[in-house]
């Protein structure tokens, strides 16, 4: 089950970063937001430890949702970070990923957080384990996304983070329009 658990999470890891890379189109973010991601499965799964559990079906059930749960956040903020207007540093780059999402986010956790708070007070071990879980992912993705990633893209991050995909992408289709409009000019 451990064995089956460590290669979930790495799959899991691996596409969210593959999805990450290939919307922000940004090497460095889909580093932060894999490492982002690290962090709240590796800080949820210490908070659960520390209350005693151990890790079986139910758990284990619950663990690959929480990866997917994990790089929601981080995912609208490296998307937003991406999509700032203009030639802008990294500092105005993450105020402008903070002021579009922040708030949204911050609804968004609130309201998973009240509902995993009604799970725990079920009476279905399924339902209650869930809401535990989904209380530690969502507190420590909420802290993640807000400090550790947040805090990565202000002080390491990139001010042109499409950069590297632009540059591929302008010398694969734009060499071959080049050879054809060579073609057509002759």
């Amino acid at each position: 089950m451990l064995g089956t658990a460590y290669v979930a999470a790495a799959i899991a890891i691996a596409t969210a970063s593959v999805v990450i890379l290939l919307a922000s189109r940004s090497v460095v973010l889909t580093i932060f937001s894999s490492f982002t991601i690290a962090y709240v499965l590796a800080s949820v799964t210490a908070m659960l430890v520390s209350f005693g559990w151990t890790l079986g079906f139910l758990e284990a059930i619950c663990f690959a949702i929480l990866i997917g749960l994990s790089c929601d956040f981080v995912i609208h903020f490296s998307h937003s970070y991406v999509n700032a207007e203009g030639a802008v540093d990294r500092c105005e780059r993450t105020k402008h990923a903070l002021i579009q999402m922040g708030p949204s986010i911050l609804a968004a956790g609130a309201t998973s957080i009240a509902a995993s708070i009604v799970m725990l007070f079920t009476i279905i071990t399924f339902f209650v384990k869930f809401g535990a879980i989904l209380l530690c992912t969502i507190l420590q993705a909420t802290l993640g996304s807000f400090v550790v990633f947040l805090v990565l893209t202000d002080c390491l991050g990139p001010a042109d983070p499409t950069y590297l995909f632009d540059m591929i992408q302008k010398r694969c289709c734009g060499g071959s329009e080049n050879v054809q409009g060579d073609d057509v000019v002759q």
